[in-house]
């Protein structure tokens, strides 16, 4: 592991330095490097650039849900710990438990109406860290070519809360629904941002308005379709490439 962090800073920006006070510090740091080793090894993840999110204070990270990794892929992509809001028997899992604690995740019941889940995220919001939301509610293992139906569950949370907004699209991932096989199965993962979301005409106050949620929600939707046809344009821009250099190094 001591050759680790050179690999991974090569080209990279030096961690230490993006932030003052950069909240991935201590074992932290170790933690994100091997999760950046891992999933440019394993899922050779390539992004559009660093997560625009706000170097300190509360912000929401929102992306389309594709299968049990999608949380490493988002954290090799952002210099902020992202304390996930994930499905509460993977939070108890042994193996899983101590870190998803060491980084603010919040467990949630499957049944959709957690109200203790929401007022976790709500209170870490409060204290200006980043909660990332999978909108969708479930797994889509579609590789990012499906998007599932938005919940109102992410917009409620962004209007009473006010914080900003950031969009994230996720493709070429494992397609399955399985933790096993999402870890181990090579891919070639992408994941690209979108500009934060202007909410400013929301008032904390809507939060309970079902035509207000339903807007939000809208463009929730609409942002991550945005970046869906902006990753899938890429992904078949490059097919051809790949297949031309692949020609080459067999000779053909």
């Amino acid at each position: 592991m001591l050759v680790l962090p050179p690999f991974l800073t090569s080209g990279e920006p030096n961690l230490q330095n993006a932030r003052a006070k950069p909240e991935i510090h201590g074992d932290l740091t170790f933690y994100w490097y091997c999760t950046r080793f891992y999933t440019r090894t394993v899922h050779r993840l390539r992004k559009s650039g660093w997560a625009p999110l706000p170097e300190s204070g509360p912000a929401i990270l929102i992306a389309n849900h594709t299968c049990c990794i999608d949380h490493l892929l988002l954290q090799s992509c952002c210099r902020r710990v992202l304390g996930f809001m994930i499905a509460r028997e993977m939070y108890e899992l042994p193996v899983v438990h101590t870190f998803a604690a060491r980084t603010g995740c919040i467990p949630v019941n499957r049944d959709g109406r957690d109200v203790q889940a929401t007022r976790a995220a709500l209170r870490a919001l409060e204290e200006g860290k980043v909660v990332p939301i999978f909108p969708e509610g479930k797994i889509t293992p579609e590789s990012g070519r499906v998007l599932g139906p938005i919940r109102s569950g992410a917009a409620y949370i962004a209007v009473r809360s006010g914080a900003p907004v950031v969009p994230a699209f996720i493709t070429g991932s494992p397609p399955t629904i399985d933790i096993g096989p999402s870890l181990w199965s090579f891919s070639r993962s992408r994941v690209r941002f979108g500009q934060p979301l202007d909410l400013s005409e929301f008032d904390p106050s809507h939060a309970k308005d079902k035509e207000v949620l339903a807007e939000v929600s809208r463009r929730f939707e609409q942002a991550l379709l945005e970046l869906q046809a902006q990753s899938l344009r890429e992904t078949a821009a490059s097919t051809p490439r790949r297949r031309f250099r692949r020609r080459v190094r067999d000779g053909v």
